[in-house]
């Protein structure tokens, strides 16, 4: 008899391919629609106990999306946060060796995505491997550099979290909804730190209230 129990992780039925400079709550939640599963559960699933709403293992992900971790490693501009890695970081030259040739790093990017190697692709272009090696990470380097990788909690994002609150919802299911009915990236820590700093405004400003007599301002008390 056999006493082994079955891996916990094994491929989803659909796989997708990462795309260059994505994040990996994006592509859990692309993952996650394409196989017909909530992006809360899968994005839960793959970080397991007890950090269940924090950033899943680099190798739990990549065996549920089907593919080996470099591919994600090279694609996920975040990935390098993601946990499970030992990897050192990577040397890259000084200087930018694609700074007028964006379109062959991208074009280098895209092929390593399908399986070349960074040898055969030196070789192909008569580059170093360091240079090919730089190619892969210019989305990431770019991503960082242009913007964060989740939305900032403000105008409509905001509007959105505050009527939540109103309604009586923490922050694990403010999390939830966000993450299977809207399309904005946000992560369970800012969502805890946005509730906290709404929360306090609104005591101050119903404090302010109760202290300001009725038709007359604040500023006409002082």
């Amino acid at each position: 008899m056999n006493s082994e129990l079955p891996p916990r992780f094994a491929p989803l039925p659909v796989r997708l391919r990462p795309c260059l400079g994505e994040s990996a709550n994006s592509y859990i939640r692309r993952l996650a629609r394409a196989n017909h599963l909530k992006p809360s559960f899968l994005h839960c699933y793959l970080c397991g106990p007890p950090q269940w709403f924090g950033k899943p293992l680099l190798e739990n992900l990549a065996t549920a999306a089907g593919h080996p971790p470099e591919v994600l490693e090279r694609a996920l501009a975040d990935a390098n946060a993601l946990g499970g890695t030992n990897r050192s970081r990577r040397r890259l030259p000084r200087k930018d060796p694609f700074s007028w040739r964006r379109g062959l790093a991208h074009r280098i990017a895209q092929e390593a995505l399908k399986g070349a190697q960074i040898r055969t692709l030196a070789k192909r272009y008569n580059l170093r491997c360091w240079d090919v090696r730089f190619a892969l990470e210019i989305p990431r380097l770019t991503t960082t550099e242009t913007g964060p990788l989740t939305d900032p909690i403000t105008g409509e994002l905001a509007d959105l979290i505050e009527s939540m609150v109103s309604r009586k919802l923490n922050g694990r299911q403010i999390w939830t909804e966000l993450m299977d009915h809207h399309d904005y990236l946000v992560t369970y820590d800012s969502i805890r730190h946005y509730i906290r700093y709404a929360r306090s405004r609104t005591a101050r400003a119903r404090e302010r209230a109760v202290r300001t007599p009725t038709g007359q301002s604040p500023v006409d008390t002082q």
